[in-house]
């Protein structure tokens, strides 16, 4: 055969060190790059969320105590009002349900397994924190009206 005969067979081209191919190490094409971000910004997520309700607990449990340890005697008996006895039952129930949701979110994290269904704990989740803030706020509303009434 010769050169000019068309039925001459060739080999198909080889990649060449400029088409980048060789520049990328194995496991990091974008597929796996994405998952693995997305894995430590979910983690970030549990995390944080952990850190926000342990210092909720925090302060709902010092509200909760100082609250609690307010004794002064004489007409500074909160005691006496029903608006503090209202405020000392939303600190304790805040420093419960905080709590409860803090040792959920720790048992999570340690052990790896949901307590609830993804679906129903995002619903406790915003269900308690909406009852939650609603008493908060309503708890600063009366204190705010005794303080204008007298």
């Amino acid at each position: 055969m010769s050169e000019h005969d068309g039925n001459q067979v060739t080999a198909p081209p080889t990649a060449t060190p400029e088409s980048g191919m060789e520049d990328q190490e194995p496991g990091t094409g974008f597929g796996v790059s994405a998952i693995t971000r997305r894995w430590r910004r979910e983690d970030l997520l549990k995390r944080g969320g952990l850190a926000l309700r342990g210092i909720g607990l925090l302060f709902s449990l010092l509200a909760f105590i100082i609250m609690a340890s307010n004794k002064h005697g004489d007409w500074m008996d909160f005691d006496k009002y029903e608006e503090y006895r209202y405020l000392l039952g939303i600190a304790i129930l805040s420093t419960l349900y905080t709590g409860i949701q803090t040792l959920r979110h720790v048992h999570e994290l340690s052990t790896g397994k949901s307590m609830l269904q993804p679906r129903t704990s995002a619903l406790v989740d915003f269900v308690g924190d909406q009852v939650f803030i609603f008493h908060f706020v309503i708890s600063r509303l009366v204190w705010l009206l005794r303080k204008i009434l007298g």
